[in-house]
């Protein structure tokens, strides 16, 4: 079931243009900069696949330290301080350098994903990655995607992780699991 939904998103994701896609990320970033305005510390972050919104995290905040994952005998490892980048085996931007973070000092994550539903529940790749990386954190989860991939409802397994905000070009929302997605006051 969840192959069926991601091949729906993935293509509605690339009848973008690749013009339509920057647009939608700088107001993606916007959004990141408010979310972010008071924050500091170390925050894990990523580097985009061409579905996911391009974000430039410098100009998200310049007071966090931005950790971007790597994956290391198939587990995400997260580094900061990277300042080169190679192509991962799957595709994305993994650093080269950097010192690596413990999990448990990371202050939280900025995850992108196919798609968010009402709850927080997001739609990776497929390789569970993320959920593996963040079984036990229990920091601060916001998702990112561009609006057209926010769901009533995704289908999930026990190990998916949430988020407590999603994040897209229209708005910020604040995940309620007595409500389902609320607009960011």
């Amino acid at each position: 079931m969840k192959s069926i939904v991601r091949n729906d998103i993935l293509f509605k994701l690339n009848s973008l243009s690749p013009d339509e896609k920057h647009q939608l990320s700088k107001l993606i970033q916007n959004h990141l900069h408010t979310v972010f305005k008071n924050e500091t510390g170390t925050w894990g972050a990523y580097k985009s696949l061409g579905a996911e919104p391009k974000i430039d995290w410098d100009k998200v905040s310049s007071q966090i330290s931005w950790a971007f994952p790597k994956i290391e005998n198939e587990k995400l490892e997260f580094y900061n301080s990277a300042v080169n980048f190679k192509e991962s085996y799957l595709g994305f931007l993994e650093p080269v350098d950097g010192q690596i973070v413990n999990i448990k000092n990371i202050n939280g994550f900025v995850i992108p994903a196919l798609a968010y539903d009402t709850e927080g529940y997001r739609l990776g790749r497929g390789k569970g990655f993320y959920d593996q990386a963040l079984a036990e954190f229990a920091g601060k989860k916001i998702g990112v995607c561009f609006n057209m991939s926010l769901c009533e409802e995704l289908p999930r397994e026990r190990h998916d992780i949430k988020c407590e905000l999603i994040v897209t070009e229209n708005q910020i929302y604040k995940v309620n699991e007595a409500e389902g997605v609320k607009k960011w006051k």
